[in-house]
């Protein structure tokens, strides 16, 4: 599971664009991620204003952060598949700028003695989420303030990335990102990274382009 920091530059993002609720889906391990954990990080921002939800469908991960986090009311933790557990959370929002991470690709996947990657077959809704979350997001709340950070694209295209394409496309990945750019071209500046396995960060259309570099990590 990648890391947010890892797209963009934290703390310049969201106090420039008054983020004051930040959504995640795939929470990703917290005792195991050295400090770098994304939800964790974000949390360290130490922002009074910002609210915190994070979305997990593996007990075993929902229940570390519930415990990690539990003095922290400031985060709240869903248990379930994003495509049930988004749309509760969007109803609870209010209409200030948020900053929305989706990372829920190939929950327990895991890499085998050989390190090559084992991936369980679930339904697609459950093992690339990505557009079902994109178009209850887009079809519940007026997106247009909110940065929108898409990781694991090389599941849907081939490309230079750090990490090189995704070995297993062929079976398990999608078809390509034409749906972003469906949903998103009109109220967004899209950037796309090659970092890690590839990032779609995704800023409100009005911010100047060269504004952008600078919160962009690589740029």
């Amino acid at each position: 599971m990648a890391k947010l920091q890892n797209a963009i530059n934290l703390r310049p993002t969201f106090e420039d664009f008054g983020i004051q609720h930040y959504v995640e889906t795939g929470t990703g391990g917290i005792l195991d991620s050295y400090g770098q954990n994304s939800l964790l990080q974000v949390s360290q921002l130490q922002k009074p204003d910002l609210t915190m939800h994070s979305i997990e469908i593996l007990d075993r991960i929902h229940d570390e952060a519930a415990e990690f986090f539990k003095d922290n009311d400031r985060v709240v933790m869903h248990l379930g598949n994003s495509h049930d557990e988004l749309p509760k959370v969007l109803d609870i929002l209010d209409e200030n700028p948020a900053l929305f991470f989706l990372d829920a690709h190939f929950p327990d996947s895991y890499r085998d003695e050989f390190h090559r990657e084992v991936i369980r077959d679930d339904p697609d809704y459950i093992k690339i989420p990505l557009e079902g979350e994109l178009r209850i997001l887009c079809q519940k709340r007026d997106v247009s303030k909110d940065i929108i950070v898409i990781d694991d694209i090389r599941i849907y295209k081939d490309g230079p990335y750090e990490n090189g394409n995704f070995e297993n496309k062929a079976l398990h990945g999608g078809q390509n990102l034409d749906f972003v750019y469906e949903l998103l071209d009109d109220t967004h500046i899209i950037v796309e990274s090659y970092l890690q396995e590839g990032y779609l960060i995704c800023f409100p259309v009005n911010t100047e382009e060269e504004k952008v570099r600078s919160y962009v990590v690589g740029a």
